[in-house]
């Protein structure tokens, strides 16, 4: 069992763990300048869809983790300053379409305790725009993550996948 590990926090830092469009490093730069990235993890246990909740009008979706047994959410672990929050917050929609979750994740140093956003539900699946694609990939590309996970995202979204 691979041990705790835990960054030297203060009242205004935490762990975030981001998983979508959150991995262009410089758009996070920019939405939250105090802030910054740690190491890659992984969130056990769930699956990355696109989606909506089902209490919005049907059109495109964004990233979401759904829990599932087996699947791997691939994501990078941001030390984020409590002055970021709140323009992070704005960006998810919180708590409309995302609400704040904590959550284990894993990486090559250990368990760690972070926040995650998480679309509000229940859910249906839908397709991304095709921009929102390419961010997604773009982030995905830029962090060295493995690509199969997002396209299978997109493709259970898209009602191709399993």
């Amino acid at each position: 069992m691979m041990k705790r590990t835990s960054v030297s926090l203060t009242d205004n830092l935490m762990l975030c763990f981001a998983y979508a469009t959150n991995l262009n490093k410089e758009k996070m730069s920019q939405r939250c300048p105090k802030s910054r990235p740690l190491h890659l993890t992984r969130l056990m246990g769930h699956a990355l869809r696109i989606a909506l909740p089902q209490k919005f009008p049907s059109g495109p979706g964004w990233a979401t983790n759904a829990p599932e047994k087996g699947p791997f959410v691939p994501g990078l672990l941001y030390l984020l300053h409590e002055e970021d929050l709140s323009a992070l917050d704005d960006y998810e929609d919180y708590p409309t379409l995302y609400v704040r979750r904590e959550v284990n994740v894993e990486s090559d140093q250990g368990w760690e305790r972070a926040i995650i956003y998480q679309m509000t539900g229940p859910l249906r699946y839908t397709r991304p725009t095709a921009e929102y694609a390419q961010i997604l990939r773009r982030g995905y590309r830029e962090n060295n993550l493995p690509m199969a996970v997002l396209e299978s995202a997109m493709g259970t979204s898209l009602g191709t996948g399993t």
